[in-house]
């Protein structure tokens, strides 16, 4: 017997992650930052930077630019680029790709670098995991087709109203997402048959996760959108690999949560050990199984 549809019977709103939930990195960034730098500095001022030069920029250079500019600049720019028009995350990360490659050429001894070169690899950087023609940069995690589409299914079959459920992403990501979920195959630009009711990102919220308040802006969003009666906190699941943003983000808003494919960071193992162990799974195939196969799964 499959007690999927019983087990998600109290939810009317599940929400995910997107990095490391619903996509993951097709190769590591480095490498393909490291790719596309090299191309256009090899053949212009014939400099090569390794990969692990690149790698430890950008760690350092990130950190920086996330306490300087949190959420992707979605507050303001820097005051010398005001005038500028292009939106704040286009500017925070071509912002952040020059750091890098500066940082970068540096520690090779390599002082000066044309800003025509440092703009025209920070572009094609952007457009690169944007639109991924090639799915060289994003690929979707194992399983996430079969749970969307099981979810999706027992919306369906529903004969009330009021069980329908809506699915929607709530990511710390920049305006970019919609496209790059509808490249790969999430989410739909038609709106006759949508997998996701919503996207909504920190960018566009003004905060992040694990803030409550993105949460009630996504109940805010569902509720908008629902047929049926209002979507209560704990009406609503949410699933992702963040211990901090994404689990206890969720559940002290009120939510339900769930983790999947938890990443292997220092805080996320510290904050492991006081989650139930129920509720980590190692993918969305091992989370199906379980919720298909446990007649009383313990929110």
């Amino acid at each position: 017997m499959n007690y999927l549809r019983a087990n998600l019977s109290r939810f009317k709103l599940i929400t995910f992650d997107v990095t490391d939930t619903l996509l993951e990195y097709a190769v590591r960034p480095e490498r393909h930052y490291a790719q596309v730098i090299n191309g256009v500095l090899g053949p212009h001022i014939n400099l090569q930077i390794d990969e692990d030069a690149i790698s430890k920029s950008f760690v350092s250079c990130f950190r920086m630019m996330k306490s300087q500019y949190p959420n992707f600049g979605c507050k303001g720019k820097h005051p010398d680029e005001l005038n500028n028009r292009e939106e704040n995350w286009r500017w925070w990360w071509r912002t952040l790709v020059e750091r890098v490659i500066l940082e970068a050429a540096s520690q090779s001894g390599y002082i000066k670098v044309p800003p025509v070169l440092l703009t025209t690899i920070a572009n094609q950087l952007i457009d690169d995991y944007t639109y991924d023609t090639n799915h060289m940069c994003w690929k979707k995690r194992p399983g996430v087709d079969q749970f969307m589409s099981a979810v999706q299914e027992t919306a369906n079959s529903s004969t009330s109203q009021n069980q329908r459920k809506m699915m929607a992403v709530i990511s710390n990501f920049d305006s970019r997402l919609s496209t790059i979920l509808r490249n790969h195959g999430i989410s739909s630009a038609s709106n006759d048959n949508p997998r996701l009711d919503f996207i909504l990102t920190s960018y566009e919220a003004g905060v992040e996760k694990p803030d409550q308040q993105i949460f009630q802006i996504a109940l805010n969003r569902a509720n908008l959108i629902s047929h049926a009666s209002n979507v209560h906190p704990h009406e609503a699941l949410h699933i992702g690999n963040l211990c901090k943003e994404d689990y206890l983000g969720a559940r002290n808003a009120g939510w339900h949560a769930l983790l999947v494919n938890v990443s292997n960071t220092k805080k996320n193992e510290e904050l492991r050990t006081t989650i139930p162990k129920w509720h980590i799974f190692a993918g969305f195939p091992e989370l199906q199984n379980r919720l298909e196969t446990d007649p009383s799964f313990e929110w």
